[in-house]
């Protein structure tokens, strides 16, 4: 059985990356989002653009099986998750729940005094973050064509799970 991997972004991975990115997006994401919202979507995922954030610093984790990218989470302010897509051949499988805690150990690395992570989840992924523990703020909101429900995890509701990673 092959291991899955998670490892921190390396520069050349941004086509992959964007690759995976739009393909789960057009079948699970877009169909929620205007045209306005989807140019939005794709301008930020542009390859370009990925690479361009990683030189700015580095905050992009991808799960690899072999050499194939199946997986990725970019976190921006070392507090909220900007991006987290996994292939849809391998949803179900707790990749994102553990490029999550990874992201989680290496944002609580960088500011001991962490203590909410954010997320500004797409209808599509809003039972996915329930499941990892986030809850509702606000409600459905939109921007730029995007639709999101704001959403937050007290990380001190981790605090085991926390002692565990950070082992």
């Amino acid at each position: 059985m092959d291991t899955i991997r998670i490892e921190n972004y390396q520069e050349g991975q941004e086509v992959e990356i964007h690759q995976l990115i739009k393909n789960v997006y057009d079948e699970f994401v877009s169909i929620d989002y205007s045209d306005e919202g989807n140019k939005h979507f794709y301008d930020w995922i542009d390859p370009s653009r990925i690479a361009k954030r990683q030189k700015e610093q580095i905050n992009l984790l991808v799960a690899l099986l072999n050499s194939k990218i199946i997986g990725m989470i970019e976190i921006r302010d070392n507090k909220n998750i900007s991006l987290l897509f996994v292939n849809k051949q391998y949803q179900g499988q707790g990749i994102a729940k553990r490029l999550f805690h990874e992201s989680l150990k290496f944002c609580i690395q960088r500011d001991s005094t962490l203590d909410t992570f954010y997320v500004h989840a797409s209808p599509f992924s809003i039972p996915i973050y329930k499941k990892m523990g986030f809850n509702e703020t606000d409600s459905l909101q939109e921007n730029h064509g995007i639709k999101y429900l704001p959403m937050e995890l007290k990380i001190n509701k981790l605090t085991s799970t926390l002692h565990k990673l950070l082992d």
